[in-house]
């Protein structure tokens, strides 16, 4: 064993897994019929696992530990402000990536596997190597599970999948891809909550996954004993729709853009953001009112109630409906609204992105404007006044957009659940909550400012209720990797052109292959060469040296 363990995060606590699933208690459990919702995360070097369909696991492809690999980060590199226990996860995963090709990665929450490398834990506070795949053309991210749209048109899903949001025919977790069960075609996909639309190239539209409140637009709905009876592990196709353009997933609502610049929305409506003027659910797509000349959209919203929908005009003008509360529709109040109002002040738009409580744009100068709740620092503006407020409490919130100052030359924008994502020059900066690592800056240090964050060469990102993940144009060749004895040591070195990414180290005994990694240490990224001192003379040693961009490689030796 170690002679310095990393400690285990306690099997089953998670207190904050539970902000949606605890909000559905009620509509999933029958009166009368009590439920724990817990989180476990596997022991100390337990072998990655997923689901098989009587509700076991199913196993990825085992790993060989006595070979030189290229394959995913377990966990990420580690920062000295980090707990201990944040160190533990599962044993190292298969996935590898192609040098020079593109690239998936993601961090944070990683309970479910959401991560795509084939392992499940805690969380990741660093950019970790996903599936590997060819020719992918877009990401979407739900609560706990993501998917991947490839170029032949097929849909690949991981992660969680209790209400088949996966849509592979089960409601079986899964750690490593799992295609969408018949779907071709497809030219865009958006998933939130635990639901998933998707839009088929000939302007028609199909959705899968939970139905609690009509999310999947064929008409019915189930909540109590009848929640997996109406929701569906394959897509259902919505009949009543055509001509579509774009689609929209918000907690649990969808909306589509017709082709004509009008927009159909369906699922919760108690906030009124399906924009039909009323707070009745809709289990059916809806006329979205007073909407014309729309050429993109976007929704924020809590798998268990709420949201809000943004519209984006031809105009580069937007308007917004639904929730409120916190100022995310951007008219200067905190009031609901059942139908459209124009977001003040916004001029120039190209795009746009909504979160559960705040909302962001992105303009033709490469600029970002914010607006919503700020009481994490999602709106990368620095700590705000308390604008909004209950009876009980207040809160920093901004009723109109506001620019984030730090940041320039932005390609892409995506507001998370807290926290926020953009890419400029091919670098992902993020600001707000780093509970479980959201940042993904290698911390887990919170900021109402940018900061540099993840691997470069990003082409697009996809920010979700506790983790993420990015596209990247490329990624890179192994490193050369040396490794030396002496006494009571090992030196390892290695060669690589990459200077951009931070190394992180870890060794463990052979003799107890399944033992936690020790004596995690993060390496600045022009770091070539490391020591391991006070190792037991004799002893073989696996050592591992990590990085975003080509995952991590494993050599084994014995000090002196």
């Amino acid at each position: 064993m170690c002679e310095r363990e990393l400690m285990d995060r306690p099997r089953g606590k998670n207190p904050h897994r539970s902000h949606v699933l605890a909000a559905l208690i009620a509509f999933l459990i029958p009166i009368g019929v009590t439920s724990s919702v817990s989180a476990a995360t596997p022991l100390s070097g337990a072998v990655p696992t997923g689901h098989d369909p009587r509700g076991q696991r199913r196993d990825p492809a085992s790993h060989v530990r006595n070979k030189l690999e290229v394959a995913s980060d377990p966990s990420g590199p580690v920062s000295a402000t980090e707990p201990a226990q944040r160190l533990a996860s599962s044993a190292p995963p298969t996935a590898t990536a192609s040098p020079e090709a593109p690239a998936v990665v993601g961090w944070g929450q990683n309970l479910s596997g959401q991560l795509g490398g084939g392992f499940f834990n805690n969380y990741v506070t660093w950019p970790v190597l996903g599936p590997a795949f060819t020719g992918v053309k877009g990401l979407t991210v739900g609560y706990h599970f993501s998917l991947a749209l490839l170029e032949d048109g097929t849909v690949h899903g991981w992660g969680s999948n209790s209400f088949g949001q996966l849509g592979d025919g089960l409601r079986a977790e899964s750690l490593t891809p799992m295609e969408v069960v018949g779907l071709t075609g497809v030219t865009a996909v958006a998933a939130s909550g635990m639901h998933t639309v998707a839009l088929l190239g000939d302007g028609t539209v199909a959705t899968w996954g939970a139905n609690i409140f009509g999310q999947l637009g064929n008409g019915t709905t189930g909540a109590g004993s009848e929640y997996l009876r109406y929701s569906s592990t394959v897509p259902v196709y919505l009949k009543s729709l055509s001509g579509v353009v774009a689609v929209a997933a918000g907690g649990a609502n969808d909306a589509a853009l017709l082709r004509d610049g009008t927009v159909m929305a369906w699922g919760e409506n108690s906030a009124g953001q399906i924009g039909d003027g009323t707070t009745t659910e809709k289990d059916v797509p809806t006329k979205v009112h007073g909407l014309s000349n729309v050429k993109a959209i976007a929704i924020g919203g809590f798998a268990s109630h709420g949201g809000h929908l943004l519209a984006l005009l031809n105009d580069g003008t937007v308007m917004a409906v639904g929730t409120n509360r916190s100022g995310q529709l951007g008219d200067g109040t905190t009031e609901n609204r059942s139908v459209p109002v124009p977001v003040k002040g916004l001029s120039g738009v190209v795009a746009v992105s909504a979160s559960q409580s705040h909302s962001m744009a992105l303009l033709s100068d490469g600029t970002i404007r914010a607006w919503g709740n700020n009481a994490s620092g999602e709106l990368g503006v620095g700590a705000g006044p308390e604008a909004c407020s209950t009876a009980l409490t207040r809160w920093a919130c901004s009723r109109v957009p506001a620019r984030v100052e730090a940041l320039g030359n932005v390609t892409s924008v995506s507001a998370g659940w807290r926290f926020s994502l953009a890419v400029s020059a091919g670098r992902l900066f993020s600001w707000g909550s780093n509970e479980f690592g959201r940042l993904g800056n290698g911390t887990i240090l919170s900021s109402s400012l940018p900061v540099a964050a993840g691997p470069s060469s990003v082409m697009s990102v996809a920010a979700g209720e506790e983790h993420s993940v990015a596209l990247l144009s490329r990624g890179a060749p192994a490193p050369e990797v040396e490794m030396s004895s002496g006494v009571g040591s090992l030196t390892i070195s290695w060669r690589s052109s990459y200077l951009s990414e931070q190394w992180d180290l870890a060794r463990r005994p052979v003799t107890d292959p399944r033992s936690k990694w020790c004596e995690r240490v993060a390496l600045p990224a022009a770091t070539r060469s490391y020591t391991l001192s006070g190792l037991t003379s004799g002893q073989p040693y696996e050592v591992i040296v990590r990085n975003a961009l080509f995952g991590y490689r494993i050599m084994i030796g014995t000090p002196g």
